[in-house]
């Protein structure tokens, strides 16, 4: 009878594929910046982390098979709601029609190269926010602008 063994690093190999981005061109790339990560720079050697720092290893993998936090779906939630009022404004200044919700998200797909809203990825919302507010922005002087971005600045960092 023949034994199977089964790889001890599935998990990590899963975790990458299903990253955000994730390309299977850059997926050693990935995969080593991962481990680096973790390691603060010891090794990007999967195995050499399983087999030198074990207890490195453990914390790694309860904390990439964690389950997703609410903060994630909140951080979205509120990158899509910033969307959708930066472009209800820009749509506001920029046509003679009121814009609906439907529209705005429409909108807000075609620029992101989706077919659903819900499916723009988060770095694709703060992209999209920040290409539109500077739109919204244009008209104004240098002074107000940074007044403004500070405050946006400062409003992230807490």
């Amino acid at each position: 009878m023949k034994t199977t063994k089964t790889n001890p690093h599935a998990w990590f190999f899963k975790y990458i594929t299903e990253l955000e981005g994730y390309d299977k061109n850059y997926e050693k790339v990935i995969r080593e910046g991962v481990i680096l990560d973790f390691t603060n720079g010891l090794t990007g050697s999967l195995q050499e982390l399983y087999t030198v720092f074990p207890e490195r290893y453990r914390k790694m993998k309860a904390e990439l098979l964690q389950p997703k936090t609410q903060t994630k779906t909140d951080e979205m939630d509120q990158a899509r709601k910033r969307l959708i009022a930066v472009l209800f404004a820009f749509l506001k200044k920029n046509s003679n029609e009121n814009a609906t919700m439907q529209y705005v998200k429409a909108v807000a797909c075609n620029a992101a190269g989706v077919s659903a809203f819900n499916d723009i990825a988060l770095s694709k919302l703060k992209s999209l926010y920040r290409i539109f507010g500077m739109k919204n922005t244009a008209g104004w002087t240098e002074l107000e602008r940074k007044l403004v971005w500070s405050a946006l600045r400062k409003e992230h960092k807490n």
